[in-house]
């Protein structure tokens, strides 16, 4: 089966992820995905709520809080490397002690 063509460029980035009380730290991201490393063991499939954080040039911390789709999952040192899409995303700033807002239907 062929892959599909990628539907924008990733970017190589280092920054932190949160996954529903667990941390990790992204490898690469993209407007349609990211791909992270985590402690947590994650299934192809599953939907996950997730927030990436960055600096903010102003001083503090801007979150991207996101709704994605689990696409693969590998195994790498003990860890899972998970690749998933973005399906919603908001960025935001906020305390850095706040957990991400539950998106409402």
């Amino acid at each position: 089966m062929a892959k599909e063509p990628r539907q924008s460029q990733r970017v190589n980035a280092e920054v932190p992820v949160r996954l529903e009380g667990n941390s990790g730290l992204t490898r690469d991201i993209s407007p349609n995905g990211v791909y992270f490393v985590i402690g947590e063991k994650l299934e192809a499939g599953q939907q996950i709520h997730f927030s990436i954080e960055f600096d903010d040039p102003g001083g503090g911390v801007l979150y991207l809080d996101c709704v994605g789709k689990v696409v693969r999952v590998e195994e790498t040192g003990g860890k899972s490397g998970v690749a998933a899409t973005i399906t919603q995303s908001r960025l935001e700033r906020r305390a850095s002690d706040a957990p991400p807002r539950e998106e409402t239907a």
